[in-house]
């Protein structure tokens, strides 16, 4: 299984610059500009044409993708919102497609892996169950543990649990060809930061007291003077936290995949075997690279959660 793997690596992205090279199934004949604002940017899933030129990876994808626009024009798109400031409708969008996949991977691999667990008090001989089993491990020992009292440390893993591998599936899904990063959304990293916000400012309110944000945010022991002064940087700590949380997130999955765009378009812009050739080595140790980047940030995210979680239990 461990020769495989390097294999079906290899092979995924070999159908995605088949994918982005193909004439009119891809980007083929579009500026960098579009291509690269096309991966960061949300729009509604659109009917595409399918071209005879197209290859069957295109093709494919261009069926599922005419599916899902189909219901979009028909059903979805009639129901609008309107809540002032916010405006749109419910039209299904590419990245909303992506976090349902990571959603349905979480349901799909973990409730049937809490089920053989539970069967199996002593431990499973499956490799799959103790492949996860291991992840489960480096989350609770690595990140949660550190940050919670003993006591609260099963009450932290559901949540944390669900953060790690959530993102992690979003950040992996995101590398198969024709598919999208969700995480590369300031939309969606936003909404899982303000859980962390969340999280900091309800449980300190019941760990420390509703005026905990007053008078547990700031050091004890320090001059009164100095109270106005701390006061305020502390309180714009609060929502700075998740507000880098947010960034660092959408920052560092969308600027390996802009990398990996730009090395394969310069295979269409000078349209030369040698340059191709770098390009595609050059993209392809990029892509690599993101494989080991998607662990890393889906590790930070909730490392960085746990620890401002965490804190906020205790006064400063």
């Amino acid at each position: 299984m461990k020769r495989i793997i390097p294999f079906i690596l290899i092979l995924l992205y070999v159908c995605f610059i088949l994918f982005l090279l193909s004439p009119g199934g891809g980007h083929h004949g579009h500026s960098m500009y579009d291509i690269v604002i096309g991966h960061l940017t949300d729009h509604p899933v659109k009917k595409v044409p399918i071209n005879a030129t197209d290859n069957f990876i295109a093709a494919g994808w261009k069926s599922v993708n005419n599916a899902i626009a189909k219901i979009n024009k028909s059903t979805l798109g009639n129901i609008k919102i309107d809540l002032g400031l916010i405006k749109g409708d419910m039209r299904i969008t590419k990245w909303v497609i992506m976090l349902w996949i990571a959603m349905l991977a979480c349901i799909l691999i973990f409730v049937p892996l809490a089920r053989s667990i539970k069967k199996n008090a002593y431990g499973s001989k499956s490799r799959w169950v103790n492949m996860w089993e291991a992840l489960i491990g480096f989350v609770h020992d690595e990140i949660v543990e550190p940050n919670f009292d003993h006591k609260y440390i099963k009450k932290a893993m559901p949540f944390f649990l669900s953060i790690f591998f959530f993102i992690l599936f979003c950040n992996l899904f995101g590398l198969i060809p024709g598919s999208a990063t969700a995480t590369g959304n300031l939309a969606v990293t936003g909404g899982m930061a303000l859980f962390t916000l969340f999280g900091m400012v309800t449980i300190g309110s019941i760990k420390q007291g509703p005026f905990w944000i007053i008078k547990g945010i700031v050091p004890h022991g320090i001059p009164f003077v100095m109270y106005f002064l701390l006061w305020p940087i502390e309180f714009a700590g609060l929502f700075i936290k998740p507000f880098a949380l947010m960034v660092r997130l959408f920052a560092n999955m969308t600027a390996g995949h802009v990398v990996i765009i730009i090395f394969i378009y310069l295979v269409m812009m000078f349209k030369s075997y040698a340059v191709g050739g770098g390009s595609v080595v050059g993209s392809l140790m990029i892509y690599m690279l993101e494989l080991l980047v998607a662990f890393i940030q889906a590790y930070i995210f909730a490392s960085l959660s746990a620890m401002f979680i965490g804190s906020s239990m205790h006064a400063h």
